[in-house]
């Protein structure tokens, strides 16, 4: 397990160059190929998202009113705190609902990686995690015998092998896995 602040998330240009991430984790290589991909991001105005050829992704909002995704011309309207995915090939155009947004996104490779991701505000166990970011606000945290207190956008890490749960906040939870 380790924690990981917000200050400490890698800052990288979108692959379309129309803005930045901020990407909290990675199986990436040296040579700069990954196979998951865990990163927030601002999105100040409508515009089309980068593609990635084989690729699927869960986004969720996570601050603002949300935002309309035109999805190979299919509408997908992605709510406050609601997780939505498609293919991460697909054209994708976002049209803000009221003002900017933050989203998080989990980005895996079809064939290479699995993974999930869901938002979690009930105390309780979190089955599955790999990585746990609070979203919305502070959380509390349970791992082990260690109590953590996340500030907003903070994560931990590598929590594979601990029992974790959520004492307090809103999480995102996601799991991943190479094949």
């Amino acid at each position: 397990m380790r924690i990981q602040r917000n200050s400490e998330h890698t800052p990288m240009p979108w692959a379309n160059g129309r803005g930045t991430s901020y990407e909290i984790a990675s199986d990436r290589n040296d040579a700069g190929e990954w196979t998951w991909r865990l990163a927030m991001a601002p999105v100040n105005e409508d515009g089309a998202f980068s593609r990635f050829e084989c690729v699927n992704r869960f986004l969720a909002v996570v601050e603002g009113a949300g935002m309309l995704l035109s999805v190979d011309r299919k509408k997908l309207q992605c709510q406050p705190m609601q997780v939505v995915r498609f293919r991460g090939d697909a054209i994708t155009d976002a049209t803000l609902t009221d003002g900017p947004i933050t989203d998080i996104n989990l980005m895996i490779r079809r064939k290479v990686s699995e993974g999930e991701m869901a938002i979690v505000a009930e105390a309780g166990l979190l089955q599955g995690a790999s990585i746990v970011v609070a979203i919305g606000g502070r959380a509390q945290v349970q791992c082990g015998d260690s109590t953590i207190d996340l500030d907003p956008h903070d994560s931990i890490l590598e929590c594979d092998a601990e029992k974790i749960s959520l004492i307090s906040g809103t999480v995102c939870v996601v799991s991943v896995n190479r094949r």
